[in-house]
């Protein structure tokens, strides 16, 4: 049954992305529900910290599938197939030059702040800057949390410094699969998503009447 108050349009002022610093044990779940039973925003907890304003193209959860066809001879039809990848990433564009943004765009930098002046000291990376993230989704009182274990930047786009236009940091961060123990059963988990959307709740399976 067609149901408008299934379709969403995620930007409420809630809605953000937030990241641990590197090195951060990844953080117990579960992780608190947005609101509280008050209707009181709630961080997911003390290890994240936010990125601030985004742009208003929003988060873009992309995936990337590789699919392997396997074919027999007779006919040339296809007798199975493959998954060889699975990609989950966000795509994000920050708008705030502040130290979060900074860490992940500059990993293995050096960063001290004296009498206000800020200098970071900006080499090549030598390694993974593997983090933990969340990213917040709201739409009036329906809300999705997504927790991400572990994620890294994959891509980072140029910065442009023009007259008459704000500046935006975009970058996109790869969901890197982790093994964790959700539910009693473990698992490779890219993340893990918590909804309050009553379009989202599974019915309960019909009840076999008695003999």
């Amino acid at each position: 049954m067609k149901n408008t108050e299934n379709a969403r349009a995620y930007y409420g002022f809630d809605s953000g992305l937030w990241v641990t610093r590197p090195g951060t044990p990844i953080p117990a779940y579960p992780l608190p529900p947005i609101y509280d039973e008050s209707g009181a925003f709630q961080p997911p907890g003390e290890e994240f910290f936010e990125v601030g304003w985004l742009s208003e193209d929003g988060p873009t959860q992309g995936r990337n599938r590789t699919v392997e066809r396997f074919r027999a001879w007779q006919g040339n039809t296809i007798v199975r197939t493959a998954v060889t990848e699975d990609d989950h990433t966000v795509q994000v564009q920050c708008l705030e030059d502040n130290w979060v943004v900074a860490e992940l765009r500059y990993p293995d930098s050096v960063s001290t702040t004296t009498d206000g002046i800020t200098e970071t000291i900006v080499g090549p990376q030598s390694g993974e800057d593997v983090r933990s993230g969340v990213l917040d989704l709201v739409d009036g009182g329906t809300w999705k949390r997504l927790f991400i274990p572990r994620l890294v930047v994959d891509e980072m786009g140029d910065v442009a410094h023009s007259a008459g236009e704000l500046t935006f940091y975009d970058m996109t961060l790869l969901m890197k699969s982790h093994i964790m123990t959700v539910s009693g059963v473990e698992r490779a988990v890219a993340f893990i998503e918590n909804t309050n959307a009553a379009g989202r709740a599974i019915p309960a399976p019909p009840v076999e009447p008695e003999d």
